[in-house]
């Protein structure tokens, strides 16, 4: 943060990561394609789900889409003169807001586009190569692999934190000088917290289909007729 930073820019950045990451992206691509994304698939809004429900291109689309919300939140940050681990504030606010989009009754996805774009934003040079391998993993992977974005994405951070924190210049050549330690951290924290939001996710989804099931299951039948003497 400069010296002209006031927290009125820390505000405001804050602000603009939260609407760019509320916008419901894969919600719109969905209805366009004419499906409810929140009632097929996975039911979360996201790239992949958009992909095997609604079209291909509608899933590369959003994929894309979102990924500029993520970048869009830091370049806006930086605009306003925040530097360092302060772009996390307005980072970490688009992916909270994707999670929870207030434009969708507050459900979303989990965010593995946004923190694509926030990626970029934040380390160009250090992250094409990783994004690159994990996005091929996640194409060729969506036929084959339950959560092909998350594996995608698990690639993309394992060969990042390698780049990043390799000690031989052959091997870092373009993060001179070295990347900052707070960025790493607060990428790898966003991450996690991906991860998390997923599991929980799913493991929601699954209790209340089980729920519904026994529901189903239980319903009190009406008692047969009986004839009377």
């Amino acid at each position: 943060m400069t010296e002209s930073t006031t927290i009125a820019d820390l505000a405001i950045s804050a602000i603009a990561g939260y609407t760019l990451g509320a916008l419901p992206i894969a919600y719109v691509a969905g209805r366009l394609g004419g499906v409810d994304v929140f009632q097929v698939g996975s039911r979360q809004a996201g790239a992949t789900n958009v992909f095997r429900e609604v079209s291909r291109t509608f899933g590369i689309a959003v994929f894309f889409a979102d990924s500029v919300k993520g970048l869009l939140a830091v370049l806006i940050g930086r605009l306003l003169g925040l530097e360092g681990g302060w772009l996390l504030l307005p980072a970490s606010a688009a992916v909270l807001a994707h999670w929870n989009s207030p434009f969708t009754r507050f459900k979303g996805g989990d965010g593995v586009s946004t923190i694509t774009g926030i990626a970029v934003g934040l380390t160009p040079a250090g992250i094409v190569l990783p994004y690159l391998v994990g996005g091929l993993i996640a194409l060729v992977g969506n036929s084959r692999l339950a959560h092909p974005s998350m594996w995608g994405a698990a690639t993309s951070y394992t060969i990042f934190l390698i780049i990043s924190l390799a000690p031989f210049e052959y091997v870092n050549p373009y993060l001179t000088p070295r990347l900052n330690p707070v960025i790493i951290i607060g990428l790898t924290s966003l991450g996690l917290g991906i991860l998390v939001h997923s599991m929980v996710y799913r493991y929601r989804s699954r209790s209340w289909k089980h729920t519904a099931e026994s529901n189903e299951g239980t319903a009190v039948q009406p008692a047969p007729l009986t004839e009377k003497d």
